[in-house]
């Protein structure tokens, strides 16, 4: 059924050259793009699409229909997104998911958690460990900043919209959630390599 509708907006939205395309995918990213086909290969359909980088640079990239929210061209929107069973987000739903992580994606900066990842990186390196037990520590803390999450109250003082909302609060914390852990692995690996090359040096001056 899902692919029957997608085939449909497919034939539909390929009639017409347009000016404004914006793409909205189910993680909350979005592009806005230069050009787009829908193409299909061994059943699988996917959108070939070519967007302008910030340094002027045209790119194509490709995404599965599956991982399509909408497409919205001239301001009218074509909902991709088709619940195939009654375990999956209904469509009221997922526009409010889908709207919560473009919130967080645009929005939210967990800049702690790159300042606390920097700090452990570099503290671990010091630590009078061998080395493989150094490691383990900046290690072990990545993994377990992948649980953490913006919290609740953080989601409902900052988006009035949020209250007794439990699909906007599920949405905003699940991409907030991946922006903290890629900020914590920036850091902690920035921390690491700072410090690595602090000690590295350290050792070459007192070897001489």
């Amino acid at each position: 059924m899902r692919l029957i509708v997608l085939n449909v907006c497919m034939i539909i939205l390929s009639l017409n050259l347009y000016s404004q395309i914006n793409l909205s995918l189910l993680n909350g990213q979005q592009k806005t793009l230069d050009s787009y086909v829908f193409r299909s290969d061994d059943g699988v359909e996917y959108v070939e699409f070519t967007f302008t980088k910030p340094n002027g640079k045209v790119k194509t990239a490709y995404v599965d229909c599956e991982t399509v929210y909408s497409l919205n061209i001239d301001g009218k929107d074509s909902v991709f997104y088709l619940p195939m069973d009654s375990e999956e987000f209904s469509i009221h739903e997922m526009a409010k998911v889908v709207n919560a992580r473009q919130l967080a994606i645009t929005d939210y900066n967990p800049w702690l958690a790159s300042l606390s990842g920097l700090l452990v990186g570099s503290a671990s390196m010091f630590i009078p460990i061998d080395p493989f037990s150094r490691l383990l520590i900046p290690v072990g803390y990545v993994l377990g900043m992948a649980f953490v999450k913006p919290s609740k109250s953080y989601v409902k003082n900052n988006y009035p919209q949020a209250i007794d909302d439990e699909w906007f609060i599920y949405g905003y914390q699940n991409a907030g959630r991946k922006k903290i852990f890629k900020n914590t692995l920036i850091g902690t690996l920035g921390g690491v390599f700072v410090s690595g090359v602090i000690v590295g040096s350290l050792y070459l001056i007192n070897s001489n």
